[in-house]
């Protein structure tokens, strides 16, 4: 299984545009790894996409990659849905089909769980839905999810498990090929899932945190804090690792008013817990 971080920033994207702080001039003057773009990932079997951040479009130029097939929604939020025409950047071609009458090249299936569909198809203007919109131009086939229930994609299995949290509905997705197991939980994935299916992971991809100490301007968030409830701490995440099994575990959707560079990420890092990239790459 080959995994593909495509962007591993959060609603506060690298740079930042309009912030001069040294985290952002120097991202502007490095790029890669330095910038980080909105929350996505590619697996290459299958040519599956998680979430459609505003940057999908040069997050896959980028990389290379010129198919999707299917995509997968965690939850509604703008950082993670608001690429979702992605699929017409990519398959409409105005003269092929308005000259030679032809159809969109591809259709994509957009999957997700009932909670999470019901809130992109709200999304739209007065004139309906942006989903129908798509469907009627054949760019996408939705396809609703059941929750715990395997979806297959060749040898590829994909399995949503819903979270409930206080802003919204979302979804943390077991990835299995054979015997290797992946767990992506992006964002708004506390409290987590205590399904017993989630354990025993090659490999968990986290979201939902924030760092100790002193963060963007010094500022550092109280015990009592709400951020405190709705975030993983860090000692927290490696104790989730540990009640899953995680071999490994990669913390993406890192914001930039965490304060912190690429370098000083790295020196966070321990042997089995690593701090995500744009462009990393993970064979599983």
């Amino acid at each position: 299984m080959e995994l593909t971080i495509l962007g591993s920033g959060g609603a506060t994207t690298i740079p930042r545009p309009g912030c001069n702080c040294r985290i952002c001039t120097e991202a502007r003057i490095k790029g890669i790894p330095y910038t980080r773009s909105g929350p996505s990932m590619f697996i290459k079997e299958g040519s599956v996409l998680f979430d459609t951040p505003e940057e999908i479009a040069g997050q896959l130029n980028r990389e290379r990659i010129e198919a999707i097939d299917y995509i997968f929604y965690t939850h509604w939020h703008p950082d993670h849905t608001f690429g979702m025409r992605i699929a017409e950047r990519m398959y409409k071609f105005w003269l092929d089909i308005g000259v030679r009458g032809n159809k969109p090249k591809n259709k994509v299936r957009v999957c997700a769980i009932r909670e999470v569909m019901e809130d992109l198809r709200s999304m739209g203007s007065r004139r309906g839905p942006f989903f129908t919109y798509y469907e009627r131009s054949d760019l996408i086939e939705p396809v609703e999810l059941e929750d715990e229930e395997e979806f297959e994609i060749g040898r590829l299995s994909v399995t949503p498990f819903k979270v409930r949290t206080t802003y919204c509905s979302s979804t943390i997705f077991l990835i299995q090929e054979k015997s290797k197991r992946v767990v992506y939980a992006p964002c708004d994935v506390k409290p987590f899932s205590e399904s017993s299916q989630l354990k025993s992971l090659d490999l968990l991809i986290i979201g939902s945190f924030h760092l100790e100490g002193p963060l963007k301007e010094g500022i550092v968030i109280p015990p009592e804090n709400a951020l405190r409830s709705e975030l993983f701490s860090p000692t927290e995440i490696k104790e989730l690792a540990t009640r899953l099994k995680a071999k490994k575990t990669i913390v993406t959707h890192i914001e930039e008013e965490w304060g912190k560079s690429y370098d000083e990420y790295r020196n966070l890092e321990e042997p089995n817990l690593l701090y995500a990239y744009d462009g990393m790459r993970m064979r599983i």
